[in-house]
């Protein structure tokens, strides 16, 4: 009996032991580490807004060249129709100079001779 209960004493040491080395220590983190960490979500995060605002600049960018293109055609067509009024202005002087009228009297009795 004597030897039975030393053998488990024995036993239970060496398992309590054994489980004791499976067990992993508890290792506190690394403050750096933490912040390593920390900063490559910032990281990511960051990514993610400035892809979001390249979109965005992008798309007005467009947006704005369409406008450009618009009103580009807006203005070649308004420049046409300046040198059409321009033409015939022109033409409207020069009809004008070439026939030129005479202001005639118009025979009408004189009126304040009479009663």
């Amino acid at each position: 009996m004597k030897h039975t209960l030393l053998l488990l004493s024995v036993g239970v040491t060496i398992g309590a032991v054994i489980a004791n080395q499976n067990k992993k220590p508890e290792v506190m983190p690394d403050p750096v580490e933490l912040i390593i960490e920390k900063s490559k979500q910032t990281m990511k995060q960051a990514a993610a807004v400035s892809q979001r605002a390249d979109q965005k600049v992008l798309e007005q960018v467009q947006e704005m060249k369409q406008t450009i293109e618009v009103l580009a055609e807006e203005k070649e067509q308004l420049v046409k129709q300046v040198n059409v009024m321009e033409n015939e202005i022109i033409a409207v002087k020069a009809v004008a100079d070439a026939q030129p009228f005479d202001v005639l009297a118009i025979g009408v009795p004189d009126t304040a001779g009479r009663k």
